[in-house]
């Protein structure tokens, strides 16, 4: 299990989360996906555009999150994966997370 507790309650408590994907150039495309729902390895956003971030999973699935909050003192997390659109939801699957406080 990548998403520990405490990891989990960073990202659900975050008031944005920023989801990172790489175009077909390699050049980053960073946005502020609002909040997510985790579920188990998975953190769930609802697509409200994302256009270019659809675009460019479909050619790399590979995706980062970062959550932070104040709440109990600063926290911060970046988790590394993959990702892809399902219908009205992108899910995003972590691989790997780090701390970054």
């Amino acid at each position: 299990m990548i998403i520990n507790d405490e990891i989990k309650a960073v990202i659900e408590g975050s008031a944005f989360i920023t989801l990172v994907t790489v175009g077909a150039d390699g050049t980053p495309h960073p946005i502020i996906a609002g909040k997510g729902e985790v579920s188990g390895d998975q953190v769930i956003f609802g697509i409200y555009k994302m256009e270019v971030t659809q675009k460019n999973l479909k050619t790399n699935d590979k995706a980062w999150i970062v959550g932070a909050m104040k709440d109990g003192g600063p926290k911060g997390y970046r988790l590394a994966g993959t990702a892809k659109a399902a219908g009205k939801q992108l899910i995003f699957t972590a691989q790997t997370a780090d701390a970054m406080i």
